[in-house]
């Protein structure tokens, strides 16, 4: 996996703060990589928002 490529989420990318849910990404989602650090991994969705995920999380 590098930067540049165009990936799938394979579940549902969700926050969880003060009992209340925020999902930034949905699952079947095409993303495009940004950064990787590690198993971190920051994605830009098609809106051209940028959210963090875990590696594993991507197909």
């Amino acid at each position: 996996m590098k930067a540049g490529e165009t990936r799938t989420l394979v579940k549902d990318n969700t926050f969880q703060k003060n009992q209340k849910r925020y999902f930034w990404g949905k699952k079947g989602e095409k993303v495009k990589i940004i950064s990787i650090s590690g198993n971190a991994v920051i994605y830009q969705n098609e809106k051209g928002k940028m959210f963090p995920c875990n590696i594993k999380d991507l197909e």
